[in-house]
């Protein structure tokens, strides 16, 4: 039984590496075909898109000096302030706020789409990145948020400082689309179809080509050949 069963599993085997050596120019094709395109949609026609970060630090006071656990109480009070400080930046009014600001014509949906917020976990760092399809109205919005967002924050929360930590900078590489990836993941991806494909057309191939084909299908001996006459 373990004898057959190796068998059948070596012939299948044998199988996949024939269809492969058949339709070796077949997958060839296909995977050129999906690795340019992929690497034709990043780079020509999905839009890019660039990324400007500004880094802020929250510094709650605390309120006993000699309390030996006040320094860590300020510090949970910081990463709780954090939450509030991002609820606080996505209200209406922190948009037209920042929209007034800004020296581009950009609209509060715009804004709302392009920025987003988050607590680095387990800190008082509070990040907010802007993403937009321009690498110097990213900055713009970045360097606004970073000047206006600090004293707008103070003044709603008195036992807390919001402070920049880490200024925006100009985007010098593209965030999204990741052409070298997604190329990479076409290349992939057509190599396994090609392969997926190849094996497909062998196995609903029902022509009689070999003696092999033969007696592994019918279960039939072959009793002569009728050799090729050149």
């Amino acid at each position: 039984m373990d004898q057959e069963s190796d068998q059948v599993i070596e012939i299948s085997l044998a199988e996949i590496l024939s269809s492969l050596r058949n339709h070796i120019f077949l997958i060839i094709l296909i995977t050129i075909i999906l690795t340019g395109s992929f690497f034709g949609i990043n780079n020509y026609v999905i839009e890019p898109t660039y990324d400007s970060t500004v880094k802020f630090y929250i510094e709650a006071s605390s309120v006993d000096e000699d309390n030996p656990s006040a320094g860590l109480q300020a510090v949970n009070l910081a990463q709780r302030i954090s939450n509030t400080y991002i609820e606080l930046m996505k209200t209406n009014s922190f948009y037209n706020l920042l929209q007034e600001e800004i020296e581009v014509n950009v609209s509060v949906s715009e804004l709302k789409n392009a920025i987003t917020y988050k607590s680095v976990q387990d800190t008082e760092i509070l990040e907010a990145n802007v993403r937009t399809n321009s690498p110097e109205l990213s900055l713009e919005i970045a360097k606004t948020i970073s000047q206006i967002a600090p004293e707008a924050m103070n003044e709603i929360k008195s036992n807390a400082t919001l402070k920049v930590i880490d200024q925006p900078l100009l985007p010098k590489n593209q965030s999204t689309p990741h052409t070298i990836r997604n190329t990479a993941i076409g290349f992939v991806l057509g190599l396994f179809l090609g392969f997926v494909l190849a094996v497909l057309i062998d196995r609903f191939d029902i022509k009689i080509k070999t003696e092999e084909d033969i007696t592994r299908n019918f279960d039939l001996n072959v009793l002569g050949v009728v050799p090729k006459v050149k």
